[in-house]
């Protein structure tokens, strides 16, 4: 079942699950719950929301335009934050304005984003929204004097994992990808980014995981192509001899036509 799309921004119908537990328990049941199965190639997409620098989205559009029907073709999944800012939005959109069909998942803590409060009701049932249980969230959702985020309105599917604080969703991006794939190809690509860039990072890392860095995209992305060329420290928290092959680079004026042909290749398999 969905909540109202209209209710919370959004042009077209989306479908949501807000699971509760911990990602090795509940994700299964949650990609269930939005349609989703596996096996297919996934792309995991993170990097600059509020703050990723207006110069580097203008580069970024035509971009991931591009990348649409490479999507598209290779049946692939495509995992971010969900919200309506960054590089978020700008997979949103450009998945919308090259009519893309591949799945464009938007994973976000719900105590963060603007989502229909828990026990409300969709008109279409009037049956309260599933698996949210009021009572741990309300005093929380209303005493939080930081504004909760709008969801991204292009997206076709949310997972709304537990959490009041941004990084919580960590975890879930990668499993979720993990479970998507059931063994084919996972990517990550890093555009811009800031501290929870910096986790999803660590737990890609920690998976062994290919990432592929844009460089003079700023920010997170940055640091982690300077620790691959060798010229700065590994912009993570854990410093536990993670392989530098694990990451490939991609300088972002050079990014036309070289960064579909990337992404092909990695997720081909």
């Amino acid at each position: 079942m969905n909540p109202d799309p209209h209710a919370i921004g959004l042009d077209s119908p989306a479908a949501f699950a807000c699971p509760q537990g911990s990602p090795a328990s509940a994700v299964g049941a949650a990609l269930a719950a939005i349609g989703l199965t596996g096996p297919r190639p996934v792309l995991i997409l993170v990097g600059g929301a509020a703050n990723l620098d207006a110069k580097v989205a203008v580069r970024l559009c035509p971009l991931f335009r591009d990348l649409v029907p490479v999507l598209d073709r290779l049946g692939a999944a495509v995992i971010d934050g969900g919200t309506h800012f960054g590089v978020m939005a700008l997979m949103g959109e450009a998945r919308q304005q090259a009519s893309g069909r591949f799945p464009l998942i938007g994973m976000a803590p719900r105590g963060r984003v603007a989502f229909p409060y828990p026990g409300t009701t969709t008109p279409e049932n009037s049956r309260p929204v599933p698996e949210l249980d009021p009572a741990p969230y309300r005093s929380a959702w209303q005493d939080r004097q930081e504004p909760r985020v709008a969801l991204d309105p292009h997206h076709s599917h949310f997972l709304l994992v537990p959490g009041e604080c941004w990084g919580d969703e960590s975890p879930w991006l990668m499993a979720v990808a993990e479970r998507l794939a059931i063994g084919r190809a996972t990517l990550m690509l890093v555009a811009g980014g800031g501290e929870i860039t910096r986790r999803d990072i660590l737990h890609r890392l920690r998976q062994s995981g290919r990432i592929l860095a844009l460089a003079g995209s700023g920010g997170t992305a940055e640091a982690l192509v300077a620790w691959r060329r060798g010229k700065g420290p590994l912009p993570v928290d854990d410093q536990a001899g993670f392989a530098p092959a694990l990451v490939e680079v991609l300088d972002l004026m050079e990014a036309p036509g070289q960064l579909p042909r990337l992404v092909a290749q990695a997720l081909a398999c």
